[in-house]
């Protein structure tokens, strides 16, 4: 999982979890992350998971969104990644997202309809091997590892 990291004048971290729900930056009260200073908007930009993508969008601010030093508009990032509004600089740590059971789904899918469709048996190795353990399930009666 990768999160938003923000350190504080304090020296105190906040680290919030990236989701499918935005994390709303800027220094209005109704944002996720209150930042306090007169260049960044009252919502600045968002941070959210969207399908394996990690994505930071510049919500109309005035002075702009950066990602690695660079202004965007909307960008991917990645972990490592530093994230800059105003003179306040946000780190997005953790891991990349992985791909969730419907990508691996879809993915597999098109290699099967594909010129060098694989076989069944190939195929299914390779989709138990991909989907998150997370995201396994023992089914009803099977012996449990």
């Amino acid at each position: 999982m990768a999160f938003l990291i923000h350190r504080t004048a304090e020296g105190e971290d906040i680290k919030l979890p990236i989701t499918t729900k935005p994390i709303v930056l800027g220094r209005g009260i109704e944002t996720d992350i209150r930042v306090e200073d007169d260049e960044v908007s009252r919502a600045h930009c968002a941070v959210w998971l969207e399908g394996e993508k990690l994505l930071v969008k510049d919500l109309r601010s005035r002075n702009g969104t950066f990602v690695n030093n660079e202004r965007v508009a909307e960008a991917e990032a990645k972990p490592g990644d530093r994230v800059r509004i105003g003179r306040c600089e946000f780190a997005i740590e953790g891991d990349a997202p992985s791909k969730g059971v419907s990508t691996i789904m879809r993915e597999t899918e098109q290699e099967m309809m594909g010129d060098q469709g694989k076989g069944f048996r190939t195929i299914l190795r390779e989709v138990v091997r991909l989907v998150p353990d997370s995201e396994k399930k023992t089914p009803p009666g099977a012996p449990r590892k």
